[in-house]
């Protein structure tokens, strides 16, 4: 997830970039993550892969409707001033990273808990709650005290994921579908994507 004012930023730079791996061009990028969290990401380390910390790689959601998009619809992350609007979802799969060669790890639940298990081999895909990172309601509940946990499972890639990985974006209606295609046109029609409206991935 991105917001959509970055967006001209990565297609001038052709890809996205992780926090500790920006490039030095000067293009600003708005951060959608609060403060707290961004502290904590820069000192998690990772267990496997290239290890480093959760910073040194750029962070995709396995699924929709996540915790911290619920946080950005509700006015809950300090510094953020918006809504879900904006908020637009490139999309990739694990197949493509792979076939474009991509070094990542991805874990079993949010990113900097505790007991959250870190893995760098495709096999263990199974380690994800796949039932939990596509449910649309994931609180806690007195049965399972676990399931916004496992919803938040992350896909990292390495310091570096080239546009090439990104195959299409999705927006919450037609008329973000309408300002990305502007942006597309304006900026870089070659990079351009399949653009879907996708309400049900929204609060």
């Amino acid at each position: 997830m991105v917001h959509v004012d970055n967006l001209a930023t990565l297609l001038a730079r052709e890809g996205l970039h992780a926090p500790n791996n920006q490039p030095a061009d000067g293009r600003v990028y708005r951060v959608i993550h609060d403060l707290e969290m961004k502290q904590k990401r820069q000192i998690r380390p990772l267990p496997c892969g290239p290890r480093g910390v959760i910073h040194d790689y750029v962070s995709f959601y396995f699924g929709p409707r996540s915790p911290m998009l619920l946080r950005l619809q509700t006015g809950r992350v300090q510094g953020y001033t918006g809504n879900q609007t904006p908020i637009v979802y490139l999309v990739s799969s694990v197949e493509r990273m792979r076939k474009l060669g991509a070094s990542f790890v991805f874990s079993n639940g949010h990113g900097v808990a505790y007991f959250t298990g870190w893995f760098d081999n495709e096999a263990d895909l199974h380690e994800v709650d796949w039932e939990a990172v596509h449910a649309r309601r994931w609180n806690d509940t007195l049965e399972d005290m676990d399931r916004e946990r496992r919803k938040q499972a992350e896909f990292l890639v390495h310091q570096e994921c080239a546009w090439d990985a990104i195959e299409k974006v999705a927006v919450v209606n037609q008329q973000m579908k309408a300002a990305v295609e502007a942006i597309f046109t304006a900026n870089a029609p070659h990079l351009t994507r399949p653009i879907e409206v996708r309400p049900d991935w929204y609060y």
